[in-house]
C-alpha cells in the first residue's frame, strides 16, 4: 500500500508540473467571424494591401541618403490621419530624430507620426503600432525580410482602420495616434516619443497593434500579471463575440535578454507596447500567433515567417489559402481587435477602470526580468529533481526482500540463486516437510535423512563430506 500510495504522489507531481507548462486556459472563443459583432465602416485586407503594396520598402536599415522610402511611408501616413481630420502634434505630424542604428552601425534617421483627438479631459488614450520593416537588411548574405505584411503591416491597416472608426465619435479624453519609427532598431521610435511627453501620469492607457493578424489566434497582452484592464477588454470581446483567443496561464519564457517590466521575457514582450509598461503605464497588446506548451508559433503546422522573406503579402495570401480566405481571416482579425478598441472607449466605466488598474496587477515591487526567468526554470527544474529524489528513495525502502527455501542442504535465496550454509542459516527446527517446497514425494526422504544423520553421526551439509555421499542427486538424480 506504501509503495503504490508513492507512485501515485510521483504521478501527481509530474501531472502537476505539466500541467503548469502547458498552462490553464485552452479557450479560442469564437472563431467564427460571420457570429460576431464587429463595428461597420471597415475594410482591413484593403488597407493592408494598399499600405505594403505602396511601401514595401520602409526599412530601419536602408541608405537614408541615397533614397528616403521611410519618409515617404510617414508623410503618407501623416496625409491619412490629416484626411480623418486629427491634429498633428509637430510639423505635418512628423517627429525627426537621429538615432544609432545597431542593425548599420552608424547614426540614422527615424521618423514618428503623431496626431491627436482632443478633448475637455487632461486624460490621455495613445493608440500605436510600428510601421518600419526589415526589407534589405541581411544576416549571413541573405536577405531576412520581405514587405513586412505580418511584422507589422496589420499593425499599421489596424491602426489607420480605427482611426477611421473613431473619428466622428467623442470621448471624455484625448486620443493620440502614434505610427512609431525604428521599432527594428531596438524599439527606438516608441522610446522616443515616451521622452518627449511631460505628463506620462495623465496616460490612462497604451493600445498597441503589432502582428495582430495573420497567425491562428489573435490575443490581448497586458502583463505577466492579472490586470483590470486587461479583464476588462476580454469582458467586451466575450460580450460581443469577437473572434479572441484567451492566453494560457503560463508563457514559456525566452532566455534572451529584453526590455521588460513583466517579470520575464515573451514572445508578447517584443513591441512597442512595452516601453510603456516599462514605465508602469496600463498597456494592451493586440497580437496574432499560436501558444504551445514549450513554445510560441504563428501557425500550426506551417514554418514561422517574421523576419523571413516569406512576410510578404502575395506569399500570405497563397499561405492562407487564396484571396478569399485571406480577406475573410485577415479581416475577422483586424476587425476583432478594432472592435475590442471601439467598444472599450465607449463604455461608461472605462475611464474609471483605467484609472484604477495598475499596469502590473499592482506588483511592481516583483518585477525583475532576471529574478523571474530564474525562479520558473528554478521552479521546473526542483520539481523535476524532486520527484527523482523520491522514485529512487522510495524505490530503495520498497525494495522487494529475500525469499529463502529450505532444503535438506541449506536454504536457498531465491533472488541470487545461491545455496547458503545450512548450520548458520537453516532455522526450521521444527520438522517441517521439505515436500511443501519440493513436492510430497520428499517428505520421507527429509525426515529419514535427519534420522540418519542423527543415528550413524553422518557430518552435516555445513561439514568435508567426500563426493561419494554426495546428497544432491537425492533430489535431482544421477548428473
Amino acid at each position: 500500500m506504501k509503495k503504490k500510495c508513492s507512485i501515485l504522489l510521483i504521478f501527481l507531481l509530474v501531472i502537476i508540473c505539466a500541467f503548469s507548462l502547458t498552462g490553464c486556459s485552452g479557450n479560442t472563443g469564437n472563431q467564427d467571424g460571420t457570429k460576431a459583432n464587429f463595428v461597420g465602416g471597415t475594410t482591413p485586407y484593403e488597407s493592408l494591401k494598399e499600405f505594403v503594396k505602396k511601401f514595401p520598402d520602409r526599412t530601419t536599415v536602408q541608405n537614408y541618403g541615397e533614397e528616403d522610402n521611410t519618409l515617404n511611408c510617414a508623410n503618407w501616413l501623416a496625409d491619412k490621419f490629416i484626411e480623418y481630420g486629427y491634429i498633428p502634434q509637430y510639423d505635418n505630424g512628423i517627429d525627426t530624430f537621429n538615432f544609432e542604428n545597431p542593425l548599420v552601425n552608424k547614426t540614422t534617421i527615424g521618423y514618428n507620426v503623431v496626431f491627436k483627438k482632443e478633448s475637455a479631459s487632461d486624460k490621455k488614450v495613445v493608440i500605436g503600432a510600428s510601421y518600419d520593416n526589415v526589407a534589405g537588411y541581411k544576416s549571413n548574405g541573405n536577405l531576412i525580410g520581405g514587405d513586412g505584411s505580418y511584422d507589422s503591416g496589420v499593425g499599421i491597416a489596424t491602426l489607420l482602420e480605427t482611426a477611421k472608426v473613431l473619428k466622428d465619435k467623442s470621448f471624455d479624453f484625448d486620443i493620440e495616434f502614434v505610427a512609431f519609427g525604428a521599432k527594428e532598431a531596438g524599439l527606438i521610435g516608441s522610446q522616443r516619443y515616451l521622452n518627449n511627453v511631460t505628463d506620462k501620469d495623465k496616460i490612462i492607457l497604451m493600445i498597441n497593434f503589432d502582428r495582430n493578424a495573420i497567425g491562428d489566434y489573435v490575443y490581448m497582452y497586458s502583463s505577466e500579471a492579472t490586470t483590470k484592464h486587461n479583464e476588462f477588454f476580454y469582458q467586451k470581446a466575450k460580450e460581443n463575440n469577437l473572434c479572441i483567443a484567451e492566453l494560457p496561464s503560463y508563457r514559456f519564457p525566452y532566455l534572451d535578454q529584453y526590455s521588460s517590466n513583466s517579470f520575464y521575457s515573451t514572445e508578447l514582450n517584443w513591441s512597442d507596447g512595452e516601453v510603456f509598461l516599462d514605465e508602469g503605464i496600463n498597456m494592451i497588446s493586440f497580437v496574432s500567433m499560436n501558444f504551445g506548451s514549450s513554445k510560441v508559433v504563428e501557425r500550426a503546422g506551417s514554418d514561422n515567417i517574421l523576419y523571413t522573406v516569406r512576410d510578404n503579402f502575395d506569399d500570405i495570401v497563397e499561405r492562407l489559402g487564396g484571396i478569399e480566405k485571406a480577406k475573410e481571416m485577415i479581416d475577422k482579425q483586424i476587425n476583432s481587435a478594432i472592435s475590442s478598441v471601439v467598444y472599450a472607449l465607449e463604455d461608461k466605466n472605462f475611464v474609471n477602470v483605467m484609472s484604477t488598474s495598475k499596469a502590473n496587477g499592482g506588483l511592481d515591487f516583483m518585477l525583475n526580468v532576471d529574478i523571474w526567468m530564474y525562479v520558473t526554470f528554478g521552479i521546473t527544474v526542483g520539481v523535476i529533481i524532486l520527484c527523482v529524489i523520491l522514485y529512487f528513495s522510495l524505490k530503495g525502502s520498497c525494495k522487494r526482500h529475500d525469499v529463502y527455501i529450505d532444503t535438506i542442504y541449506g536454504r536457498v535465496n531465491t533472488s541470487t540463486g545461491k545455496l547458503e550454509d545450512f548450520n548458520t542459516n537453516q532455522q526450521n527446527t521444527s520438522g517441517e516437510s521439505v515436500g511443501s517446497v519440493f513436492g510430497s514425494e520428499f517428505e520421507g526422504q527429509s525426515k529419514n535423512s535427519n534420522n540418519h544423520n542423527a543415528n550413524n553421526n553422518e557430518p552435516t551439509i555445513g561439514e568435508t563430506k567426500s563426493s561419494s555421499s554426495d546428497k544432491t542427486k537425492d533430489i535431482f538424480g544421477d548428473f
